[in-house]
């Protein structure tokens, strides 16, 4: 059954727009394509387990000698709570969410 669901995913382009030029390599391309394409598809699939999904994914941002974009699929239909992680996300209605990380020439994924 189709649900209607809200999505924030940026293009793919965008998303490699908020890493400097200079840091791209073409490995550093590849492998957050790579993570990019899983993790957009594992958000959308798991969105299946949500009675009302939204979906967020954020272009890279710059902590210290990081680079992180962070991406989280909520459940609407829970009610939201003062359920808040060590980064300062609100976590009471998260189904599923992590990072793409980039550092040092090295990009990973974290859950």
């Amino acid at each position: 059954m189709f649900r209607e669901m809200e999505m924030n995913i940026p293009p793919l382009k965008e998303l490699m727009a908020s890493i400097p030029k200079e840091e791209l390599t073409e490995e550093v391309y590849q492998r957050i394509c790579y993570f990019y394409a899983w993790e957009v598809s594992h958000l959308l699939e798991m969105a299946h387990s949500a009675e009302r999904p939204s979906i967020s994914f954020l272009p890279f941002t710059k902590s210290g000698s990081q680079f992180i974009a962070n991406f989280w699929l909520n459940d609407l239909t829970i009610p939201k709570e003062n359920s808040y992680n060590f980064h300062g996300q609100n976590t009471s209605q998260w189904k599923y969410a992590g990072c793409i990380l980039y550092q040092d020439g090295r990009v990973s994924t974290h859950h």
